[in-house]
């Protein structure tokens, strides 16, 4: 994973202006007077490789000021005191000097700034990655938890409760409810093992979308709930990933539980059709309704819902109103497969 880098060097000229103010400077130091030091002035020159993308322009800049330092004492003879002279170049050469590797120590410190920037910015990076992924992750499980788990725990009493219902006189009917609770049950145990072990490859023997939709809604049929109709299209497992169907049969789990626990509605009907290359899921129920737009707290459903339908690409729509039953429709794309394949 790449940063990007905050630190660019300065597109400048940098050795042609170094270059001008050494030839300034050597001119000054050949028409001043002796006991003047003015090659102290090339100093400049060094501190503006600084800026130069290259690091060796700081030791050609420095080796050329000194060495235009010794011609500037040669293109204007000593007038005064030879020792003064010799003093005042000898200085300039160890500043000259002590600035080349002042100036270097500075380029090094500089990248390695910005290289632990650049560290610090991947590193936060993928610290961030993490967090979006263990969030999502989490999402992920409390949305598997709600649609499955929960709703697999719902039907299991919404059975023990129609059993308290059935008279005495008929024990087969009591009899029948609790095997269905009791295999529910079972089937819960093993999806919360599913959930402890983690994420597992998908099984081979899947049941196919046009076997477990039905299915869905007749385990959902309780004999003191609404009487669910199913009106649905053969055929409608072609072009549906193993997502798409887990997905569109927790949304229409949910949309039925919801619809037994709270609608107080007394039938309901499931249609599930494709047409021009769109599968269109609805349920619709006579129930009590409610207001959409209000809120709600502690109720995951249908934000779970839309998140599922937005997740595999499709349309999730609820129509409601007070008194006026509820109406969930989901439209998914389905590409069409070609005949040669």
């Amino acid at each position: 994973m790449s940063a990007e880098p905050l630190y660019r060097p300065t597109r400048i000229p940098t050795v042609w202006i170094a270059l001008a103010i050494a030839a300034a400077v050597l001119a000054v130091d050949v028409f001043t007077p002796q006991e003047m030091p003015p090659q102290y002035l090339y100093v400049l020159c060094i501190l503006l490789t600084i800026w130069s993308p290259r690091s060796q322009t700081l030791w050609w800049m420095a080796t050329l000021c000194t060495l235009l330092t010794v011609l500037g004492a040669y293109l204007s003879p000593p007038a005064y005191d030879f020792y003064i002279i010799l003093f005042n170049r000898s200085i300039a050469i160890i500043l000259l000097l002590a600035t080349a590797l002042l100036a270097q120590a500075y380029r090094r410190a500089h990248e390695q700034l910005r290289l632990l920037n650049q560290e610090l910015e991947a590193r936060v990076e993928d610290r961030t990655q993490d967090l979006s992924r263990a969030f999502a992750e989490r999402e992920q499980l409390n949305r598997d938890l709600h649609d499955d788990v929960l709703q697999s725990l719902y039907a299991v009493g919404l059975r023990l409760e129609a059993g308290q219902s059935v008279p005495q006189a008929e024990p087969a009917g009591m009899t029948a409810l609790a095997a269905q609770a009791l295999n529910q049950l079972k089937l819960t145990m093993k999806q919360i093992r599913t959930y402890i072990a983690g994420p597992q490859p998908v099984p081979e023997k899947h049941p196919p979308f046009d076997t477990a939709f039905p299915a869905l809604i007749q385990s959902m049929t309780i004999g003191t709930g609404p009487k669910f109709r199913v009106d649905m299209d053969p055929q409608l497992t072609a072009g549906l990933s193993h997502e798409q169907a887990d997905s569109i049969l927790l949304i229409v789990r949910e949309a039925l539980s919801n619809c037994l626990r709270h609608a107080q509605a007394r039938e309901g009907v499931v249609t599930a059709q494709r047409r021009n290359g769109v599968l269109r899921v609805e349920i619709r129920d006579d129930g009590v309704g409610f207001d959409p737009v209000a809120p709600r707290q502690g109720l995951h459903g249908l934000a779970n819902m839309g998140a599922r339908a937005k997740a595999i690409g499709a349309d999730f729509t609820i129509t409601s109103q007070p008194g006026q039953g509820v109406r969930i429709e989901l439209t998914l794309p389905i590409p069409q497969r070609s005949s040669g394949s």
